[in-house]
């Protein structure tokens, strides 16, 4: 599957509030790094996008994590 993370729906689901919960406290604490990783993160639209790409210097290391080769 891709992007399979190994969590399983409740352990995701879990792992979705703490994420947000830091996400809060950073937006607390310092509003311009919260702005700039939320900024960096990748939509449901970009994923489906990489996920159907003809580019070829887009490939999953061994980690599950997208590399980006440039064009």
């Amino acid at each position: 599957m891709f992007l399979d993370n190994g969590l399983n729906p409740e352990q995701q689901e879990h792992m979705d509030n703490v994420y947000e919960s830091l996400m809060l406290e950073v937006k607390t604490i310092n509003l311009k790094l919260y702005e700039r990783l939320r900024g960096k993160e990748l939509t449901e639209k970009d994923v489906y996008k990489l996920i159907n790409s003809k580019n070829k210097n887009v490939i999953i290391n061994d980690k599950e994590q997208l590399e980006f080769f440039g064009d």
